[in-house]
């Protein structure tokens, strides 16, 4: 049996209207089953659309990349051209020791961001 929000059992209460009130109710439901033939049928998509493909990406920097800066990146399982892209840092100085260091970027619109990046 289902639970009130205190925690008690919810009892099945019988729902009752009055004459009026009952009149007034079947009269809505006899004009909106009569409808409009001509219009379209009611449509249930989904809730959220689906993210766009290639909202996130996977990506190499080869240089330290500081804050609010633009940067040419790679793609990094891509393989054939164009396989590069420029994204913006918001957030932080990124300083890399290696030679090739990965991060992930998100595209808003149509710029690039960095989201996450491999520090030294």
């Amino acid at each position: 049996m289902a639970q009130k929000p205190d925690g008690k059992p919810a009892r099945l209460q019988r729902v009752q209207f009055t004459r009026p009130a009952a009149e007034r109710i079947a009269k809505v439901v006899r004009k909106v089953e009569e409808g409009d033939r001509r219009a379209a049928p009611l449509k249930f998509g989904p809730r959220l659309a689906a993210p766009a493909a290639g909202t996130i990406r996977v990506c190499t920097f080869t240089a330290s990349w500081d804050k609010n800066t633009d940067q040419t990146i790679t793609l990094k399982y891509q393989t054939t051209t164009p396989n590069t892209l420029v994204a913006t840092n918001l957030f932080a100085d990124i300083s890399t020791a290696s030679t090739a260091s990965n991060c992930a970027v998100a595209r808003d619109g149509t710029s690039w961001f960095l989201i996450a990046a491999e520090c030294a």
